[in-house]
């Protein structure tokens, strides 16, 4: 098959790196103009303007680790040789578990620590280095070519700022802005989405620590929430680090507030945050970024049972995304990656069993993680708004139950980590009757243990720090 793939981010190059593996040929075009860095220090400066999110933190899950062990070990080594940094849940695991020996399959429960820029720089290396996989940036598509008279819409190619390209099968890896929806329907194809708010926008920036510095923290990622604003700390390669400060989209003084000039300020004043920002300890690396217009959104190629158009497929956020502080959608862009090289291998030229195996694989592994982030952002609209009050008994379970349990009882605290992880469903550990059992029995001594240490101001004690800062900064 001429096999063509629009966008080389995560989602494209891993589909091309996997159908490489299988001995498939592809073609991926990129719109941006951006030849390989020589080096992942350079890729942190990468003009990737199709891709604003690698100027925030990534999580790179087992699931998508564990991808890369067993079918691409080469990109994986090309990944710990570039400075990402592996971490074993044995590894953050806290001296408080009651069991924590060795068990079968914590080899598995290993996700990465690296930039984003840096991850995909090793995938676009590594794709240059084999001849099954041509790559041309600088290349925008304008449409799609079908054949004439096929019902449904058949795909033969793409027509782009450098002129038509005949294929066989187009894959859209073209992320949350990709123009599927708009290009089909210059066709005659509607396309049905869901789409939810996530009612969020959050701020990120990089450090690295100083020459000397200790890592303030063993944690490889840390993270809280204090209702009303949330956070996190994500380790990075080459001594890299960065902290992400998370407001509800509704809290206008707020998020007027963490500004740019102000997010020093916020990460300072959270305790969790505050050693690693310290000027003797670490010096910021990039300008403070923002990320706004989150939304959870699923799109189907398939309907009632029947392809919507045949010679066309969708991978990564193209396809569905989810809320990204969530960090699931480099790993199941890996996911359906894997997926398509599958149907493909399996399928051959036959378009539409094709189609149909690429939904069935996104409804059974990716679609649950989808709803599993509607659900998350509903529970923290209610919170915000609430101020914890209106909590529901599930999410009462989880954060008073479920959360602080994972510290003492090994076997929760695994099956949460691999849940996680994407290694295992989202309902992994409060789907399970004897796990249950055990959140249950300890939710209900909430009320008898010692009072949770707040992990950070109240909003009003947030709030009049930050108007300080705002105040100080107008008069200079």
């Amino acid at each position: 098959m001429k096999i063509v793939i629009t966008g080389a981010g995560i989602g494209g190059l891993m589909s091309a790196l996997f159908l490489a593996e299988a001995g498939h040929r592809t073609l991926v075009i990129e719109r941006d103009a951006t030849p390989l860095p020589a080096t992942p220090g350079e890729a942190f400066t990468w003009n990737r303007r199709g891709a604003p999110q690698v100027r925030h933190p990534h999580a790179f899950l087992a699931r998508l680790r564990n991808l890369l062990r067993d079918h691409l070990p080469h990109v994986r080594q090309e990944l710990l040789d570039a400075g990402c940094i592996e971490v074993g849940w044995r590894d953050i695991a806290p001296d408080t578990l009651d069991d924590p020996s060795p068990q079968p399959g914590d080899e598995d429960m290993t996700l990465l620590a690296s930039r984003r820029t840096t991850f995909e720089w090793a995938l676009r290396r590594a794709a240059l280095r084999t001849d099954l996989v041509e790559l041309r940036d600088g290349v925008r598509v304008t449409g799609l070519a079908v054949a004439p008279g096929s019902s449904p819409s058949r795909v033969v190619g793409l027509r782009t700022s450098a002129g038509d390209i005949d294929a066989d099968l187009v894959v859209d890896a073209g992320g949350r802005h990709s123009s599927m929806k708009t290009l089909l329907a210059d066709i005659g194809v509607a396309v049905p989405e869901e789409k939810h708010d996530a009612g969020m926008v959050y701020l990120s920036r990089f450090y690295r620590l100083r020459d000397g510095a200790a890592e303030p923290d063993p944690q490889a990622f840390n993270g809280g929430t204090l209702g009303y604003l949330g956070y996190g700390i994500f380790r990075g390669d080459n001594r890299t680090f960065s902290v992400t400060i998370a407001v509800g989209t509704e809290d206008k003084e707020l998020r007027a507030l963490i500004s740019r000039a102000g997010f020093e300020a916020a990460a300072g004043l959270l305790p969790a945050a505050r050693p690693w920002v310290d000027p003797a300890v670490a010096e910021p690396i990039a300008e403070t970024h923002a990320m706004a217009g989150l939304v959870n959104r699923t799109r189907a190629l398939v309907v009632d049972g029947r392809p919507s158009v045949l010679g066309f497929a969708a991978v990564g956020d193209a396809l569905i995304c989810t809320n990204p502080l969530y960090g699931r959608g480099c790993s199941l862009a890996g996911v359906m990656a894997q997926a398509l090289t599958q149907g493909i291998t399996a399928h051959g030229a036959d378009l539409e069993a094709l189609a149909l195996a690429l939904h069935v694989a996104a409804e059974e592994d990716v679609t649950p993680w989808y709803q599993a982030s509607v659900a998350q952002d509903e529970a923290s609209r209610l919170a915000r708004a609430t101020g914890g009050a209106g909590t529901d008994i599930t999410t009462s379970l989880i954060t008073e139950g479920l959360l602080p349990l994972t510290r003492i009882d090994a076997k929760v605290s695994r099956a949460f980590f691999r849940a996680l992880n994407l290694l295992s469903s989202p309902n992994a550990v409060l789907g399970d009757a004897e796990l249950t059992a055990r959140v249950f029995a300890y939710w209900q001594t909430r009320d008898s243990r010692p009072p949770v240490v707040p992990a950070g101001p109240t909003r009003a004690e947030m709030i009049e720090a930050l108007s300080a800062v705002a105040a100080s900064t107008s008069a200079a």
